[in-house]
């Protein structure tokens, strides 16, 4: 009847509503704000206090999941942080019991909250629930955005409440742009200005939120966008191969190429083959424009099938991404000044420049520099480990493509500008290892993630994590590959590298049986967990014994078991890059040899079968787990490892060239997924700088498709969409369009690959 009475309501007929009103009493407290009038006559349809209330866990329109509480739902959950600890469940009364056993320094620091919906500009609504706790205290409800500054869209501050059940209910009109993912929550940590709160219970119940008048309503969009046909954004080289890619195999038989300046079609090609896509629910065909060498701007256009987006034939036309993908780490880089010369609009104060404290103990040290790792201002070993390494390789690879022109500080100084960079990260790296064990800890942050705010305003402590032995293994190979690259230009250096990965080693020798990390209860920044150590230790052997030659390293590489490992390039799983520095060594046991390179081609047999079953041509097979273009220009490459070492330029420079093809719009999103290029480009990334200034960062790749949703606006707007299609570019979407300096590292390197290629 309460609802049936709301919609009449909302319909206008208020003589009709106040009619049927049954009585004035109340069955609970009511505390309404914001009502515009409204709550005072819904009141008086409460039902009297002998009678019980109608039951709500049949009202179909309440748009909050799991609201009733008849069990808890996924899409509810606790949040804690700044020493705030508690528990949630569903109790026998169908009530949310939240027990809080400390409110922590910050009223969010215990924290419920309720994913699942979403809010329509310029609609009304109505938010309501009932709440009552142990002891009398205060709290805040909000419904924000979920992400970016967290800002409300409608809230209220300093609800008194105590042992009596109270109704809180709200009317609001949804003034922003439509958000298809927000976030109801309740908070529940500090808020008392008389001190902290007791360990107490809090009780939940009937929270509902619904649609009161849609007229004017803007719709959120969540539909799929871009062409069917898809094409490499950036462009061609006059002699790559060239391929569209077409949605539907049965819409169109033939495709133009048009020439954009002149309009004349320039060249008319069959589409071929009908191939079930799983991963992006597409049956896919192509088209062959290989032909096609004449510099130039073009489109590719079909009856059925219309437009792509425009591209580029050009044989410089990766000159200015490629550069890009480079600088982009400069951009990252922490604890200098980055100046309007070399950084523009992303120009910074030096930031996180104070000593920071050793987890667990009073001792403080400075670990200023580096990169900051992601769209995040903490600096991680493990994935800045993996970002020197690729870069490093794409030198000792491939070095006539690396120039000393990018436009950093240290351009113009007789060295090229990727070692400059790396450098940099690597002196950092310097400052997390042990002065006594030659351990390196894993991670210097803040206790929790920064706000959406330039690095030079964040102003929390900052706190050096514990010694890992990831950490420690990734250090030590890292320092080795250094010591031979930098011997060249600066033989000083390179011989500190080499010290300091011998001394990581011995760390490493002696702790094997620790196993990895996890983050202290009280730190929720990036924890980069991994249980398995002996792939970093085999890693590091690999490449001391690259450098060094020394057989002792070979001995011990030949004692171990890896048979249990899953082969990789990435943070977590690094063996990849151990069989590659052994079989690229300059001496090489023929048993250890083979050992590795039967490892490393089961690995390219994996990335070969799934090119060849998706009409994308990408390597992911099935899946897309969070940063999903990283593992395509990790295979893209291994596939031009494969043709250093099996010596088979034409077929795996191929497949890497694809790989290249699918990150710069050749995939089923429509999107170039480097930010700043193709016509489809993101432009709503989480990254703090960019964020805080309104404008995407040029040059960064980012997480792309994420078929497991890992985040709530991904989890409302992707889900059932095929995998290489769960992708959004929205900031609040931090599993699809984050960026890191660890993705940005083997793009580098597969450009650089192709770009060696006359």
């Amino acid at each position: 009847m309460k609802r049936l009475l709301k919609l009449l309501l909302v319909g206008g007929l208020i003589l009709l509503l106040a009619a049927c009103s049954k009585g004035e009493t109340e069955k609970i407290p009511e505390v309404s704000v914001e009502g515009e009038g409204m709550e005072d006559v819904l009141n008086e349809e409460d039902p009297p206090s002998d009678e019980e209330p109608v039951s709500s866990e049949e009202n179909t329109d309440n748009l909050i999941p799991g609201g009733y509480f008849s069990e808890l739902s996924p899409k509810w959950g606790l949040y804690e942080e700044s020493g705030g600890s508690g528990s949630i469940s569903v109790n026998t009364d169908g009530q949310l019991e939240v027990t809080i056993d400390n409110t922590g320094r910050v009223n969010y620091a215990v924290q419920i909250y309720c994913d699942g919906f979403e809010l329509l500009q310029n609609a009304v609504y109505e938010i309501a629930f009932d709440i009552r706790s142990t002891i009398d205290r205060t709290l805040e409800w909000r419904i924000q955005l979920n992400g970016g500054d967290y800002h409300a869209y409608t809230s209220q501050e300093n609800v008194a409440i105590s042992t009596e059940m109270q109704h809180i209910v709200s009317t609001f009109t949804m003034e922003e742009a439509s958000d298809p993912a927000p976030r109801f929550c309740i908070n529940l940590g500090f808020q008392e200005s008389d001190g902290e709160l007791a360990a107490h219970t809090v009780y939940v119940d009937n929270v509902e939120l619904f649609l009161l008048d849609a007229s004017n309503a803007v719709a959120s969009s969540k539909g799929d966008i871009g062409p069917s046909i898809n094409i490499n954004q950036v462009g061609y080289r006059t002699n790559d191969t060239k391929i569209a890619i077409f949605r539907d195999s049965s819409l169109d038989t033939s495709f133009d190429v048009v020439d954009v300046a002149t309009g004349n079609v320039v060249f008319t090609g069959d589409v071929v083959g009908s191939i079930e896509t799983e991963s992006a629910g597409e049956t896919v065909a192509h088209g062959d424009f290989t032909s096609i060498t004449k510099p130039g701007t073009y489109k590719i256009t079909a009856a059925n099938s219309g437009e792509s987006y425009e591209f580029v034939i050009a044989d410089n036309i990766y000159d200015d991404v490629f550069a890009d993908t480079v600088k982009m780490l400069y951009l990252q880089r922490c604890g200098i000044e980055l100046t309007e010369e070399h950084a523009d609009t992303f120009a910074h104060a030096a930031c996180h420049v104070q000593k920071a404290t050793i987890y667990g103990t009073t001792e403080t040290k400075d670990v200023s520099g580096g990169w900051h790792d992601a769209g995040d201002y903490g600096r991680y070993v493990v994935p800045g480990a993996k970002a020197v390494a690729d870069l490093l390789l794409a030198y000792e690879d491939y070095n006539e493509v690396f120039n000393d022109s990018v436009g950093i500080p240290e351009s113009g100084n007789g060295i090229p500008d990727v070692l400059d960079e790396a450098r940099y990260e690597l002196e950092w790296m310097f400052k997390m290892q042990d002065d006594q064990s030659g351990g390196v800890y894993h991670k210097v942050t803040g206790l929790k993630f920064a706000g959406t705010v330039m690095p030079e305003e964040v102003t929390d402590d900052l706190y050096i994590m514990p010694i890992s032995n990831c950490a420690t293994g990734d250090y030590a190979a890292v320092m080795a590959m250094a010591a031979r690259v930098y011997k060249q230009y600066d033989e000083a250096f390179a011989k500190e590298c080499l010290t300091a990965a011998i001394k990581a080693l011995n760390y490493l020798e002696n702790n094997l049986e620790d196993g990895g990390f996890v983050n202290p209860s009280d730190v929720t920044t990036g924890e980069y967990p991994d249980t398995e150590d002996i792939d970093e230790y085999f890693w590091a052997l690999s490449e001391l014994y690259k450098t060094t030659g020394d057989t002792s390293y070979e001995e011990k590489l030949s004692l171990l078991d890896l048979n249990s490992l899953e082969n990789g390039l990435g943070w977590q799983t690094v063996d990849l890059y151990g069989y590659y520095a052994y079989l690229t060594a300059d001496k090489q046991n023929p048993e250890l040899s083979n050992r590795f390179m039967e490892k490393f081609k089961s690995y390219l047999v994996t990335i070969e079968k799934n090119i060849e079953e998706d009409g994308y041509y990408s390597s992911m097979g099935k899946v897309y787990p969070w940063g999903s273009n990283m593992t395509l220009a990790n295979n893209g490459e291994v596939l031009l490892m494969a043709n250093k070492i099996l010596e088979d330029n034409d077929s795996y420079y191929e497949l890497a060239k694809k790989q290249l093809d699918y990150l710069l719009g050749a995939n089923s999103t429509s999107y170039c997924f480097v930010t700043g290029y193709g016509t489809l480009t993101p432009e709503n990334t989480h990254h703090r700088p960019s964020q805080s200034l309104g404008i995407t960062m040029v040059g960064m790749l980012v997480g792309g498709a994420n078929s497991n949703l890992e985040d709530p606006y991904a989890q409302n707007v992707l889900d059932g969409k095929p995998a290489a299609k769960c992708y959004v570019d929205n900031e609040q979407s931090y599993s699809c369009n984050e960026v890191t300096v660890y993705w940005n590292s083997p793009l580098v390197y597969l450009m650089a690959g192709l770009n060696a290629k006359e």
